[in-house]
């Protein structure tokens, strides 16, 4: 009887499997808006606030104003130009999803901010649902810790500010678990929106290309030509959808050079003008910011990632998400010039949290979490809290 008590009790609670990543969700939400509210009341006047915003107002600044831009207006066809003839800073750098759903919202009578705050909040609920559902398929056991290493990171007041952060991250984990769970179809319809959202399609194309030649490696007889079709497919599709905005753009402006010329221009303030050349952007920056000592760090870097990847506490975690993460990693690598917005383009890959959740004993986890904590006002002081001249971009 009593077995039988505590089988129904574990079948009650599988079922309401739900609780524990809402719950979660609303202390990570309670603990950043403590944060974010602090900080706003003694926020100077900017660019975009008066002194003392409320918190809508300070949850919309940055990259936030663009987005409104987008929402408001629309994208330029004609691109504007520095003094030097060269593209500036413009609304192309910011994907159409996040910013015409805000708009949509607007509908109801809401004003911007709250509508775009709204957007994020919700998105970020949604989030941690289907992460959850996604750390317990790649990492049974794991998931919640986990799950709050992710909802309470340094960088988790992103998460309801006005940006694409908590968006992306919904559609990205759904695309994730269709993965792991082969629901193929999903896949056609989640990367073309989320692609459109933040850039991560080519990750995402290179991703599966690294599953597909795993399991040719290791199980071409039991790998279906089917399957094998269809992850070509898929591949294709997303690498496609990694550029469909640089296509949008041309078509648009005329210029096949626009897009990357407008994602370079935010990168000039540091470096000045430069081209785009595959994974030259991270020993150019690290040779910016710490000077001769740029290769150690570069060393660094690659080898606490190898690490990370490549130890044995990895190992628990499914191939899917390790793939994810390396694919996502080297895509940053090859494009991305490393500056204080490097911790928020990190976020994507969550599913490394799954590796982290294997600390042991238990006080070293709690030590982590309890420093990814203590970091989140330090974020929101050198990257989102403004104080002109501001070099430290959120």
């Amino acid at each position: 009887m009593a077995l039988a008590g505590l089988t129904d009790r574990g079948a009650r609670l599988a079922e309401r499997w739900w609780l524990w990543p809402l719950a979660l969700w609303l202390v990570s939400r309670l603990v950043s808006t403590a944060f974010l509210g602090a900080f706003a009341g003694v926020q100077g006047r900017s660019f975009w606030t008066p002194a003392g915003p409320g918190l809508l107002d300070y949850s919309t600044m940055w990259d936030a104003h663009w987005y409104y831009i987008v929402a408001m207006s629309g994208y330029p066809a004609e691109l504007p130009l520095d003094d030097d003839g060269h593209v500036g800073e413009n609304a192309w750098a910011f994907m159409p999803v996040y910013p015409m759903l805000a708009r949509a919202i607007m509908a109801l009578g809401l004003s911007w901010d709250a509508a775009a705050v709204l957007l994020s909040v919700a998105a970020s609920a949604a989030f941690a649902l289907v992460a959850y559902r996604l750390l317990q398929e790649i990492a049974p056991g794991r998931e919640r810790f986990a799950l709050a290493l992710v909802l309470l990171s340094p960088v988790a007041p992103v998460l309801q500010l006005g940006y694409a952060e908590s968006l992306f991250l919904l559609l990205l984990s759904g695309a994730l678990l269709a993965w792991r769970l082969r629901a193929w179809e999903w896949l056609w319809v989640l990367v073309p929106i989320m692609s459109l959202t933040r850039p991560g399609g080519l990750a995402f194309a290179l991703a599966l290309g690294l599953w597909f030649l795993v399991r040719w490696a290791r199980e071409r007889d039991a790998f279906p030509p089917r399957e094998r079709w269809m992850l070509v497919g898929l591949g294709a599709w997303s690498a496609l959808w990694g550029f469909g905005w640089l296509i949008a753009c041309t078509v648009v402006t005329g210029s096949i050079d626009s897009y990357l010329e407008t994602e370079l221009s935010w990168r000039s303030a540091y470096i000045g003008r430069q081209e785009l050349v595959p994974f030259t952007p991270w020993p150019i920056g690290l040779e910016w910011w710490f000077g001769p000592w740029w290769p150690v760090w570069l060393v660094g870097i690659v080898a606490a990632a190898v690490a990370l990847l490549a130890g044995p506490w990895a190992s628990g975690v499914a191939l899917e998400g390790r793939l994810w993460t390396i694919a996502y990693l080297v895509y940053l690598a090859a494009v991305w010039f490393p500056q204080s917005s490097t911790w928020r383009l990190l976020l994507p890959i969550f599913p490394a949290a799954a590796i982290v959740a294997a600390l042991r004993p238990g006080w070293a986890r709690a030590l982590v979490l309890a420093a990814s904590i203590a970091l989140q006002p330090v974020w929101i002081w050198f990257c989102w809290h403004h104080i002109a001249p501001d070099w430290s971009v959120p």
